[in-house]
């Protein structure tokens, strides 16, 4: 439940920014979702020195596969990434990443950008 608060918190601060940005619950659950599927992918840039207790270094091509999939603009997802990393780490989303939607962004965005599933 209080991952959903959190992604509930993060559409209300968008929506009620000086220059709301339109981002809504479906792009931030795919973004969830790519992200969490990336996980042996993000682990394998991290630096050897990563402590558990830091965020996650998210390289600028898997921002860029993100914000291209979530169509979510690419200055966003660093932040979206600062206040949903932990959720996408601990999220098992195993019924949305078999759909053939789901898969079809790899296809189209992530070759692009280096990645494949």
């Amino acid at each position: 439940m209080s991952e959903l608060l959190q992604i509930v918190h993060l559409l209300h601060y968008y929506a009620n920014l000086a220059n709301p940005i339109d981002i809504t619950f479906e792009q931030l659950i795919k973004f969830i979702a790519y992200s969490s599927r990336l996980k042996d992918d993000i682990l394998l840039f991290q630096p050897f020195f990563y402590a558990l207790e830091q965020l996650l270094i998210l390289l600028p091509v898997m921002q860029l596969f993100l914000s291209e999939a979530c169509l979510i603009p690419g200055d966003v997802i660093p932040i979206l990434w600062k206040a949903l990393a932990n959720v996408a780490w601990n999220t098992k989303l195993e019924q949305l990443s078999t759909d053939g939607i789901f898969d079809a962004a790899y296809k189209t965005f992530g070759h692009t950008c280096g990645i494949c599933m």
